[in-house]
């Protein structure tokens, strides 16, 4: 398999793969770099996944995917208002005497 990540130091190279590891980010490929050294590398960074169409399509002029804007919007959404929960919470306490 290929690692296909264009900033990964091991980029454009092919690894035999051993194995797979899970973690809480999603599965992990164990790449055989040489007799001594193995490489963790999410799947995505592998010839193994198919290219992104979003990707493949916009021919590198995009630098971002819709759906991920929108799950960062989602995210700044939930902090501003977890933030404004948690200074109203301190405001309230200050007036209690």
């Amino acid at each position: 398999m290929r690692v296909t990540h264009p900033f990964h130091p091991l980029g454009g190279r092919q690894f035999v793969c051993i194995g797979e590891r899970y973690n809480r980010y999603g599965t992990r490929l164990l790449l055989r770099v040489d007799e001594n050294r193995l490489c963790s590398v999410p799947r995505q960074w592998t010839d193994v996944v198919a290219p992104d169409l979003e990707a493949v399509m916009g021919e590198g002029r995009s630098l971002f995917r819709v759906v991920d804007l929108l799950a960062l919007a989602d995210l700044v959404s939930r902090l501003v208002e977890s933030r404004r929960i948690a200074e109203r919470k301190v405001n309230d306490a200050a007036h209690v005497r």
